[in-house]
């Protein structure tokens, strides 16, 4: 067969309109998965090789996605494209293909990551086992390495391409009535510190065993790195986008100019981020990301803009969804947040979060896998889950102290103290 990249470009020497994006994406996931502190899942190999074609006709966009990375499969796409464009109703905010100059804006980096060898995942677990067998604690989770490849080629000779990698190592450890969880995510685990990371955990799993009674009600809570990111991203999923807020669809669209953090609080996109950057450019269409403010000085700096509405609007286009999320941190660990809190609550995550009130950023959710007291700045013990329904503009407005900052996938998110945390009710699941 021949290379996908050859094809399409033999495709786009004769476009079948002036308006044709094809898209190639790679993935390779190589899985493992594990229960009761043994391998129950291993070489789960998954590889993804994908096409997406669009094509503009009249102010109209048909797309399609395909497998086949023949010859015939790619131009059978582009057929099947040309076809949904010419019945589709024209969008009104159609944009042509990103062009050269445009394309010029991005700013191509090339992370380095070396290959996860077989011996160095199963020695990550065989210590991960022994080590909970030991604390007479069980486990569940999954490592993984997803290495990628994304290309973008386009009929006005756009031709770009990025290849990164991410690793991660979820674990959660268990007692016979709780839990604890945590995560290691970086490129190929050439950063992971084993010994650090699995006292951490064990640790925190065997202090979260039994878990004491508590009545819900407003606690100074430090929220851990994955309890910040599960929230602050379902809130600026649902009011960052410019074009929303401006026809007032969103929470910001009822507080221009105002207010709206601690000073304190920075959060902003940076593509080429040291170790949060999964790409300098949209996936979709080749549109360069760029680096910019979102949440700065207490304020609004910036939120998102599509290519069509930042055309419309006369400024830079940041892509529907930036490339990453970094919420600036310090170089404060947990455990210094935790010092300085003399009553109230660690939490280590959320889960199943939703909307309640759109306009004034209100969501609800659960605790999951830690909830600790803090008693005179140290952990002493755990506590039952609560359901919260929690404002993410008192929560900005009422945090008081900024911790470090923990890499995920898409972000960087540091532990942050919060007073006044809402808790509404115990929950169990």
């Amino acid at each position: 067969m021949k290379r996908p990249d050859l094809i399409i470009e033999k495709i786009l020497k004769k476009p079948v309109t002036d308006h044709v994006v094809v898209c190639y994406g790679k993935s390779e996931t190589h899985h493992i998965r594990f229960s009761n502190n043994s391998v129950n899942r291993e070489n789960l190999f998954k590889l993804e090789e994908e096409v997406k074609v669009e094509v503009g006709y009249d102010g109209r966009i048909g797309s399609y996605r395909t497998n086949d990375l023949s010859e015939d499969g790619v131009t059978h796409a582009v057929k099947k494209a040309y076809e949904a464009a010419k019945l589709l109703p024209k969008d009104p905010e159609y944009m042509p293909p990103v062009t050269n100059e445009e394309a010029q804006a991005i700013k191509h980096f090339k992370p380095a990551f070396g290959e996860l060898s077989d011996g160095k995942k199963y020695g990550i677990l065989r210590d991960a086992f022994r080590e909970l067998k030991k604390a007479g604690l069980n486990s569940a989770g999954s490592l993984s390495t997803n290495p990628y490849t994304v290309e973008v080629y386009n009929n006005k000779g756009v031709r770009v391409s990025h290849n990164n990698c991410y690793s991660t190592f979820a674990l959660t450890a268990m007692t016979g009535n709780s839990s604890f969880k945590d995560f290691h995510v970086s490129k190929d685990f050439s950063d992971y510190d084993g010994e650090a990371f699995l006292a951490n955990i064990i640790g925190n799993a065997r202090l979260s065993a039994d878990p004491a009674s508590l009545e819900a009600g407003k606690y100074t809570v430090v929220l851990g790195p994955p309890a910040v990111e599960e929230l602050l991203m379902m809130f600026l999923w649902h009011n960052m986008d410019a074009k929303a807020i401006d026809e007032g669809r969103t929470a910001f669209s009822k507080r221009p100019g105002e207010r709206i953090a601690d000073e304190a609080i920075h959060i902003y996109s940076k593509p080429d981020h040291e170790k949060v950057s999964l790409s300098p450019f949209s996936p979709e269409d080749a549109m360069p990301y760029i680096g910019f403010d979102m949440i700065r000085n207490g304020k609004l700096a910036r939120p998102w803009h599509s290519r069509f509405y930042a055309a419309k609007k006369g400024v830079q286009a940041t892509g529907k969804f930036p490339a990453n999320v970094i919420f600036k941190g310090t170089d404060k660990p947990a455990g210094k947040l935790v010092s300085n809190v003399e009553n109230g609550l660690y939490v280590n995550s959320f889960w199943y979060i939703r909307l309640v009130d759109l306009m004034d950023g209100i969501f609800t959710g659960m605790t999951r896998d830690g909830v600790f007291r803090i008693k005179d700045g140290k952990l002493a013990g755990s506590v039952n889950n609560f359901r919260f329904n929690q404002s993410v503009f008192d929560l900005f407005h009422n945090t008081a102290e900024i911790g470090k900052e923990k890499e995920m996938i898409y972000t960087s998110i540091p532990p942050i103290t919060v007073r006044d945390f809402n808790f509404v009710s115990k929950t169990e699941f």
